[in-house]
């Protein structure tokens, strides 16, 4: 584990500077660092708003920490509001192959939040019966690929729709129709591999360990005067490679200076005889996020109206129509540091400034929330009463565990009342334990959450549980000598010894549940079923053993449960998805009002720490004596958040 600081050199404390880095839980070497507020690059990142449109603010590390999304400051309800009528796009950018879903906007269903027209409970009935009726809204549009960027080389209209792009910081539509290829590439073009990998980053040094494995072939030489903040201009020379990776400085310097207005970025030949072109990962991000918006357009549009309205209106092609979509997004733990989340809220924007920010989710969780979500249906337009849809294998087996525990707990409090002839004390609820085990190509993820509140269909059919709260999460980034099975054995070790800690009254797991594509979930059931009967060979004749055994149930799901999951958070976060309760008001009389469908309580899957240097620069040149203070952690690993944010 290793923290990588992004001091602001020369801001403030005698011209020295501060840096906010986070750890990912014990994900390697990962880039930190909290970004000043820096000058837009090519006169503002395309999908960040013009130069005149606010930043989230610079105390927001604990965005990083905490990725429940309603505690985002950029998030506001007046930019919910503008975007209701909107389906709102979720992304699993971190998947092998990035799936995509979306969540349509709410139509009216007789009544609002406010309570009108909810006056007696005939209506409420009515409502309920609505959504049954609607059936699962959530949808997923496919996956988008390899969350590469291919774009036309040696094209002239092309390269002067990316041009453009770049130097205003507009005209998406005209990428992705003239410049980018879907499929069917040529050995000629232009390929930036999954840019999210390398946002943010300040220098090359910080690449986590499953960025440095998939760009080695790209990466520049070590440059031993690298440290000393003595940086090489971008090479226009360079024609060994058709894309690369540099370093360049955001403050308008010639060079980087090694400090925190540093970027790392690919540089380009986009057209053989002209310069090398330079792309921050957040502008070539903000294309794929632009695809997969316009692609839950199309799809959106044929849900609604079929095929032969939009044979109609094919040639209607506004990107203004797709471009504020509101987007949502699952990040895994080992990538949930500062710089990637300001990144990714920069490449997130829409067109124009006060667009809707995107939501934030643990991938994780977003997961769980799929995996518990009920088998997709066409609604249930024709039956005059209709059936709520099956429930998912998770969810089947969570309720029916709840049942069995709860009514042995009720016989045992019964029997023992009888003993002592007392009145039988009604028992706790039984909170079941829920492991989610993922991986792709990059990394792993384990997470240990609680699942409470069940709540009918009749309540809210997208949330068959109301509260999933997040107890540990151990997540690694993968690199190119490390192997998913030895990796993920020993994060599944140091998550049964965090469970411990954590909740040491909980029982075994209720089940583990796999996610990602389906190759990599038979992966993980293989390595599951050795390491669950090891542990219960070394339980045995142990009185302190925890239960965790071969018998625990192992539930896959679905390829698309991620997207899916993130879906369903991301709407109810707008309000989307939510349930109806009933308060009390001042007057004594019960009104209905609504509150959010599904809450999560999340941990910090990464530190946050602060380290000082005083001097400027990383070294001195004398004695090369480190000028940067050992980091001070002052958020650490599994603490539930918000810490702030914190004025430093």
């Amino acid at each position: 584990m290793s923290l990588a600081t992004a001091g602001a050199g020369g801001a403030g404390l005698g011209g020295g500077g501060l840096s906010t880095a986070a750890m990912a839980h014990n994900a390697g070497g990962v880039p930190g660092g909290l970004a000043a507020q820096h000058q837009q690059h090519h006169q503002g990142i395309p999908g960040g708003g013009g130069p005149g449109m606010s930043a989230p603010g610079t105390t927001m590390f604990a965005g990083a920490a905490d990725l429940l999304d309603k505690n985002q400051s950029f998030l506001n309800g007046k930019n919910v509001r503008a975007v209701a009528k909107m389906p709102l796009v979720a992304v699993d950018l971190y998947g092998d192959s990035c799936g995509v879903a979306y969540f349509p906007p709410n139509k009216d269903e007789g009544g609002g939040s406010n309570g009108k027209g909810m006056d007696d409970e005939m209506v409420g009935m009515m409502r309920a019966m609505a959504k049954v009726k609607k059936g699962v809204l959530a949808r997923s549009v496919g996956d988008y690929g390899e969350t590469n960027v291919t774009l036309k080389k040696d094209d002239a209209t092309a390269y002067k729709a990316v041009k453009r792009y770049l130097n205003k910081g507009e005209g998406h539509g005209a990428v992705l129709e003239d410049a980018l290829v879907i499929s069917q590439t040529k050995g000629d073009d232009i390929v930036i591999p999954r840019p999210h990998l390398v946002m943010g980053v300040r220098r090359t040094s910080d690449l986590n360990a499953a960025a440095k494995s998939k760009f080695s072939s790209i990466l520049p030489d070590e440059d031993e005067n690298a440290d000393n903040g003595n940086f090489s201009a971008i090479d226009q020379t360079n024609t060994t490679s058709p894309v690369s990776i540099t370093t360049i400085a955001m403050d308008g310097s010639s060079q980087p200076k090694g400090d925190d207005y540093d970027r790392v970025a690919f540089q380009m030949k986009l057209n053989s005889k002209k310069k090398l072109m330079t792309i921050l990962p957040e502008e070539a991000l903000a294309l794929v996020i632009a695809q997969c918006k316009k692609k839950v357009k199309e799809e959106h549009a044929i849900a609604e109206n079929g095929f032969e309205e939009i044979k109609e209106e094919g040639d209607d092609d506004d990107e203004e129509a797709y471009m504020d979509y509101p987007p949502a997004f699952a990040i895994p733990g080992w990538a949930a540091t500062d710089s990637t989340i300001e990144a990714l809220i920069d490449a997130a924007g829409g067109s124009g400034g006060g667009t809707c920010g995107p939501t934030l989710h643990q991938r994780s969780v977003a997961a769980c929330v799929g995996a518990l979500l009920p088998p997709p249906t066409d609604g249930n337009a024709s039956n005059a009463k209709p059936a709520p849809p099956p429930a998912s294998k998770l969810a089947k087996l969570l309720t029916e565990t709840m049942q069995a525990k709860d009514a042995d707990a009720a016989k045992e409090a019964a029997k023992e009342a009888g003993l002592n002839r007392t009145d039988p004390v009604e028992p706790d609820p039984f909170v079941p334990l829920v492991v989610l085990a993922g991986a792709t190509e990059e990394g792993v993820e384990l997470t240990a959450v609680q699942i409470t509140k069940p709540q009918g269909a009749d309540k809210e059919l997208h949330c068959p549980f109301g509260n999933v709260s997040v107890i540990s999460s151990v997540c690694h980034a993968l690199g190119g000598e490390d192997s998913t099975k030895g990796v993920f054995e020993s994060a599944l070790d140091e998550l049964r010894e965090q469970i411990g800690v954590a909740v040491p009254e909980s029982e075994e797991p209720t089940a583990v549940v796999t996610y990602g594509s389906i190759e990599k979930q038979l992966e993980l059931a293989s390595v599951l079923k050795t390491v669950l009967t090891k542990y219960g060979e070394d339980g045995q004749g142990n009185d302190d053993w925890d239960g965790w055994d071969q018998d625990i149930p192992l539930v896959s799901t679905r390829g698309d449960c991620v997207p899916l999951g993130t879906a369903v958070l991301g709407a109810s976060v707008h309000g989307r998805v939510r349930v109806i309760i009933s308060v009390k008001g001042t007057d004594g009389k019960m009104r209905p009002k609504a509150k959010a469908g599904l809450t999560v309580q999340d941990v910090a899957t990464c530190a946050v720490a602060v380290s000082f240097n005083y001097f400027g620069g990383t070294e001195t040149n004398d004695n090369k004596q480190d000028r940067w203070t050992e980091p001070k952690v002052i958020f650490d690993f599994d603490r539930r958040g918000p810490p702030g944010p914190d004025q430093i």
